[in-house]
């Protein structure tokens, strides 16, 4: 029993009874997940350059990467593409939470029959214009992509 008084003064006595300790856990959370993912995308780094060192060391001709297979080929990388298609669904996805939001807004406003409800559709207005902003990036790599292609081509030619 005295132990377990003893633990809930230094509990409370610590600051852990704080209604801030659950957001800072949280924030603490986040902060480990991305320290993890760094850490990984660093090791899987590491461990492709030594296995290519540990080719060249035995004399065998270590394989292409994909971005010299596309320098090679005159070709976007894979990763280019990629990332052009993931802009795109991401900028789809987050115009459409902002057309959500407006039209959540505007009709809550029409139920409840005030006005002042409608200030709550300029919320939508900033997921929209950042979709916006990402589908036309995507417009714009498009356009480079292709002219690259397009000289490459009239180079291969000459």
């Amino acid at each position: 029993m005295p132990l377990l008084s003893l633990a809930l003064f230094l509990f409370h006595e610590s600051g852990l009874d704080s209604p801030f300790i659950v957001p800072v856990a949280g924030c603490l959370m986040i902060l480990g997940i991305v320290i993890a993912g760094v850490w990984s995308s660093n090791r899987a780094n590491e461990m492709r350059s030594r296995e290519r060192l540990e080719c060249i060391a035995r004399g065998v001709t270590p394989p292409p990467t994909a971005e010299e297979l596309a320098i090679m080929h005159g070709k976007p990388t894979a990763d280019r593409v990629r990332r052009r298609a993931n802009i795109r669904l991401s900028g789809i996805v987050v115009l459409s939470a902002g057309v959500g939001l407006v039209a959540f807004f505007i009709a809550l406003s029409a139920i409840l029959q005030q006005r002042e409800v409608l200030s709550g559709a300029a919320v939508g207005l900033v997921p929209l214009a950042i979709g916006l902003g990402f589908l036309i990036d995507t417009r714009l790599q498009s356009k480079e992509m292709s002219e690259s292609n397009s000289s490459s081509s009239s180079s291969d030619v000459a």
